[in-house]
């Protein structure tokens, strides 16, 4: 009798751990996340491996379970924050901010590169090393052509500081442009120079050693304005990330190596004023 109370028992407790376990698990996946965000515009299944898993760490911080949905359509930066801002087929975009941008969606005002997107070093020709060697100034800098997208911030932010700037190039032809002589050098942020310069592979192309360009500048998420559910769960999960170490960890991952083989604490710095960074950042 005994035997067989106790065997009971022990199926009772049995199910009742199985059925805490179950809702446990239920609980902490009760919450799942659908993410329309734009597709590689070079064709890539995911469009940046950084923001895909920084995505993915700020809605685990919150136990939400996320999906990414990339769009097919192949859309440039300024049709994606288009699409957007229009309320389309994207939940979320990330770029470099502007006062304008601010004005037609909704930042996450929390730098996803720490603020060095406006760290530039350049790609040039192997054979104009001695001339950009001879640069110590703005002033010097205007002799020669940089290449960027006519849609980008940084063209308007070079172009601000009088620099000659040819923007009617397509981003998968630009590093021809240098190698061809038809832009001087491709100035690129410190986080993605080494990066690219690997990539691309192409032999008669260097990263210019001894010169560094500054400007304020942060890259945010953004979401449409109506959509501030989203947004501020973004930043809620971005800041658990942030106080117990995780984000560092992701962006050291991501980029810390690049960073010691650029030497930038050698470098030359030429700094530039950013008339577009908005005035509470």
């Amino acid at each position: 009798m005994f035997h067989d109370s106790l065997i009971t028992f022990k199926a009772q407790l049995f199910s009742l751990c199985f059925l805490c376990c179950c809702l446990f698990s239920t609980q902490l996946f009760a919450q799942t996340k659908v993410l329309r965000i734009p597709g590689n515009v070079q064709g890539d299944k995911v469009r940046n491996p950084y923001v895909d898993e920084l995505l993915r760490l700020i809605f685990a911080k919150q136990s939400i379970d996320l999906t990414i949905q990339y769009n097919r359509d192949r859309l440039s930066q300024g049709r994606a924050l288009k699409e957007l801002a229009d309320g389309g087929d994207i939940d979320l975009n990330w770029s470099v901010t502007t006062s304008e941008r601010e004005t037609h969606l909704l930042p996450i005002r929390i730098p996803i590169y720490q603020g060095l997107i406006g760290w530039r070093t350049f790609l040039i020709h192997k054979d104009n090393q001695a001339k950009f060697a001879e640069v110590k100034s703005v002033e010097d800098l205007r002799a020669f052509i940089a290449v960027q997208r006519f849609d980008w911030p940084d063209y308007k932010i070079l172009q601000a500081n009088n620099l000659l700037v040819e923007g009617n190039i397509s981003f998968e032809i630009m590093h021809k442009a240098v190698l061809t002589g038809l832009a001087d050098y491709f100035p690129r942020s410190v986080l993605e120079i080494i990066r690219e310069h690997k990539k691309h592979n192409i032999k008669d192309l260097v990263i210019e050693p001894s010169l560094l360009i500054k400007y304020p500048s942060a890259y945010y998420f953004f979401v449409h304005p109506k959509n501030i559910e989203l947004a501020q769960t973004i930043e809620s999960g971005f800041k658990k990330a942030i106080a117990d170490g995780s984000f560092a960890r992701l962006f050291a991952r991501y980029h810390g190596d690049s960073l010691q083989q650029l030497f930038i604490e050698n470098r030359h710095v030429i700094e530039l004023n950013n008339p577009l960074f908005p005035q509470q950042n």
